[in-house]
């Protein structure tokens, strides 16, 4: 169990490392973004860009990390209004039949021909 937590506390020592490094590059090029504004037009160049990086931040959000969940599956998905459900759950068995086709409810839209 000692092993674990140590490897544990290993891998959580080298993201926070991670993360320290890449805002420490965040806020580099956010100071060297307001040294341009600066250099280009004084002052009121130094608030602008701090104020677009601000609302850039405000629009923005946090950055979020969106991972690709793959999940593989051996066969191909059950079409429930073809084949209607049969299972069982616990102790109770569940059946829905399948549903009966209908008809559309608004009929085909009529294409308007252009000469």
């Amino acid at each position: 169990m000692t092993d674990e937590l140590v490897q544990a506390a290993e891998g959580d020592a080298a993201y926070e490392a991670m993360i320290s490094d890449h805002e420490e590059r965040l806020a580099a090029a956010r100071t060297n973004a307001i040294a341009a504004g600066r250099r280009k037009a004084g002052i009121a160049g130094a608030a602008m860009a701090g104020a677009m990086l601000a609302v850039s931040d405000i629009l923005d959000g946090p950055k979020k990390d969106d991972v690709a969940v793959t999940v593989e599956a051996s066969g191909d998905p059950h079409d429930l209004e073809r084949d209607g459900v049969d299972l069982k759950v616990g102790d109770v068995d569940v059946h829905a039949p399948a549903l009966e086709r209908i008809e559309p409810v608004v009929p085909p839209s009529k294409r308007i021909r252009r000469r």
